[in-house]
């Protein structure tokens, strides 16, 4: 009885699984199709390239502060360990 029932669950959580599974695959191709959208916009726009190029250049610098960040806690938190 209990291996039926975890063979439920099994069967649950891999149609769950295969579920998510479709669901990103057509989220992906949806992104796919917005991205080429806008690329095609930003070729035809130098002024919307531009802006595009500014919010890229400022995503990679925030990511580069908040590793900074993420590092140096890390850090801190590290010494702290080892200092008691």
């Amino acid at each position: 009885m209990l291996i039926m029932e975890a063979k439920v669950t099994i069967d649950d959580v891999i149609n769950q699984a295969q579920t998510t599974r479709a669901v990103l695959g057509s989220q992906r191709t949806i992104f796919g199709d917005v991205q080429g959208k806008v690329k095609l916009l930003s070729d035809k726009f130098p002024i919307i390239r531009g802006l595009l190029g500014s919010i890229r250049r400022r995503r990679s610098r925030d990511t580069l502060i908040l590793s900074a960040v993420i590092a140096a806690c890390t850090l801190f938190l590290i010494i702290y360990w080892l200092s008691k």
